[in-house]
């Protein structure tokens, strides 16, 4: 007997052949979670939204309905360690992100109300201590009180990054030069539990209108001085210190600032930053970089157990409104690059 007959016989016998093909999985409850904890930050928030899906139609039919998106009926807590032992256990309150100033984009999912859960209590930061080290780890749980399913991450707070130069907190004033062969030194110390840095320097201006002087505006120019710059090692404390080359700043203002006759530019401040990201948030943003290889297909990374998304860390040390020296000002009248922008 051939193989066609008999997989003739094989179907007459279940009585019939179904065609339908199920793409969906049988629907598992899945929480999402997104939390950074920084330790600089007065308030902390978590965002907490649910996977959905519906095997019986389409899935684009309720992403812009809230009950789709948001778990009800949540049990959120932070326990709060200090090198092993429990200290604290922290109950995060669920508001209304529009309220708190925090806007969700706009697009394919509904976007109000932004429902966060909001932490108000001090982050500990870990850090390095005479004989020894602070370490504070927080590991949050989510239960359904509804129907019993939980996750749970865990993450160590980074640590605070010294800033030493080209400012410190202590800095009178910031100069950048723009002459041949001269450097701006970039020194720092850095934190704990981090494993990689963003730097800026954010440049302040105003522009006046020559016809009517009452008119002014504030605007900056953000100098991205490296990205992603991973540490050797994340037990921190370890300083940093390289030169960059001072005409690139007025170069890339030359490039972004449009000579106009009309207008008088002063400078006047700098904020430098520096962002910190802990060893989970690296790894995810590591994962979550385009593709450029043959390959487009690329791995899932989560650290939340049972359920998706990301729990870490980050540190946003800011030296913030440091003015620009006499000397600087100078420079940018005369500069090559900006002799023609009117400051």
């Amino acid at each position: 007997m051939s193989k066609l007959w008999k997989l003739l016989i094989i179907c007459f016998s279940l009585w019939s052949c179904s065609n339908e093909i199920k793409i969906a999985a049988p629907w598992k409850e899945t929480i999402v979670v997104y939390g950074l904890l920084d330790p600089a930050a007065s308030v902390n928030y978590i965002r907490i939204q649910k996977a959905f899906l519906d095997p019986n139609g389409n899935a684009y039919k309720f992403v812009d309905t809230n009950d789709s998106i948001y778990p009800t009926n949540l049990e959120v807590k932070l326990f709060v360690r200090k090198n092993g032992a429990i200290i604290d256990t922290l109950f995060p309150q669920l508001v209304n992100g529009d309220n708190e100033g925090i806007h969700k984009d706009t697009g394919l999912f509904s976007s109000s109300p932004n429902y966060l859960y909001k932490i108000t209590n001090h982050i500990f930061d870990s850090r390095l201590i005479s004989g020894g080290s602070e370490d504070y780890e927080y590991e949050l749980k989510v239960k359904n009180k509804g129907t019993g399913y939980e996750c749970s991450s865990k993450t160590y707070t980074t640590g605070l990054l010294e800033s030493l130069a080209p400012v410190s907190p202590s800095s009178k004033d910031i100069t950048i030069n723009d002459k041949a062969n001269s450097f701006m030194s970039v020194y720092y110390r850095e934190g704990r539990f981090v494993k990689t840095y963003d730097m800026i320097i954010r440049f302040w201006y105003k522009e006046t209108q020559k016809s009517d002087t009452s008119i002014k505006t504030i605007k900056s120019f953000d100098w991205n001085i490296f990205k992603n710059k991973p540490t050797k090692t994340i037990n921190g404390y370890e300083t940093k210190l390289f030169a960059i080359s001072g005409s690139v700043f007025y170069e890339i203002l030359n490039a972004n600032i449009k000579p106009d006759a009309d207008l008088k530019r002063e400078a006047l401040y700098c904020d430098v930053e520096y962002y910190g990201a802990g060893e989970d948030l690296y790894t995810f943003i590591q994962v979550n970089q385009p593709s450029i290889g043959i390959i487009q297909k690329k791995p899932e990374y989560s650290n939340i157990i049972n359920g998706l998304g990301i729990f870490s860390s980050r540190y946003i040390t800011a030296v913030r409104s440091v003015p620009v020296s006499v000397g600087m000002k100078a420079v940018l009248k005369s500069s090559i690059y900006t002799k023609d922008l009117n400051f």
